[in-house]
């Protein structure tokens, strides 16, 4: 199974520490990144918490955003990579 999947799997709010153990990152981290906007999160009194389904959506976001642009590949590989696009 893998990361997204275990998300979609869970039901109800996760805490910080949740979070942290299934992404394999601090605490801290999470935090930093809830409070940027960065990871969608929402709060319940003064404590954070995230919707699993929410953060399985951003992750496939992260995940389609990893592609490399065209315009930072080697000269030779964006030439073959624009003669596929026309032979597709």
């Amino acid at each position: 199974m893998n990361l997204v999947e275990k998300l979609e799997s869970r039901n109800g709010a996760m805490k910080v520490s949740e979070l942290c153990e299934l992404l394999g990152v601090d605490d801290k981290h999470i935090y930093r990144m809830a409070a940027r906007g960065s990871l969608p999160r929402f709060r319940v009194g003064g404590s954070v918490r995230f919707d699993p389904q929410e953060v399985a959506n951003w992750l496939r976001a992260k995940y389609a955003s990893t592609e490399v642009p065209s315009k930072k590949l080697p000269m030779a590989l964006r030439q073959t990579s624009v003669e596929n696009r026309r032979l597709a």
